[in-house]
């Protein structure tokens, strides 16, 4: 049965994940998304009979929420707990309006096919692509809607709020 706690910080195995499953451009030091924790940074640890199988991490501001990362271990991608890790989002964040970002659609990219089928599993969990570009930790990310719709002023002020929190600006 699949399980999520919400958890105060990084455990072996998160780190674990995080150090693999995201490029340099996309990480920062876990302690700058400790920082967020309990100011609008949420993390999940996710378990499926108690194997360790992914986590995200999220941050709200009033009514709008900036997921930030999901990540699954890789003997479990492809079974769909990817799809289930969106529905659980959706669930633990009721009545707010979600969005992420994901790397731009640049054919000349190195991994322009993982970028295609990140950004096309995205779009069979029901996100949709407003052609919004936003700029996170001075990186230009395609944005996408999880659940509601938001302005392009709204995703950019939560983006922000986030990297002053993390970057201790605040």
């Amino acid at each position: 049965m699949l399980t999520y706690d919400v958890v105060e910080g990084f455990t072996k195995e998160m780190s674990e994940l995080y150090s693999s499953a995201f490029t340099e451009i996309e990480k920062v030091p876990e302690e700058n998304i400790l920082r967020t924790i309990g100011r609008g940074g949420k993390l999940i640890e996710y378990r499926d009979d108690g194997r360790f199988i992914g986590f995200t991490l999220t941050f709200t501001s009033g009514e709008c929420t900036f997921w930030i990362y999901l990540a699954t271990i890789p003997e479990v991608r492809g079974k769909g707990y990817g799809s289930k890790l969106i529905d659980m989002v959706r669930e633990t964040h009721p009545g707010k309006r979600i969005f992420l970002v994901v790397e731009p659609m640049d054919v000349t990219s190195d991994d322009y096919e993982m970028r295609v089928r990140r950004q096309r599993f995205y779009e069979r969990n029901g996100c949709v692509n407003p052609d919004i570009t936003l700029i996170s930790d001075d990186a230009p990310f395609d944005s996408m809607y999880v659940s509601g719709v938001l302005t392009e002023d709204e995703m950019r002020r939560t983006v922000s709020l986030y990297e002053d929190i993390h970057n201790g600006k605040v």
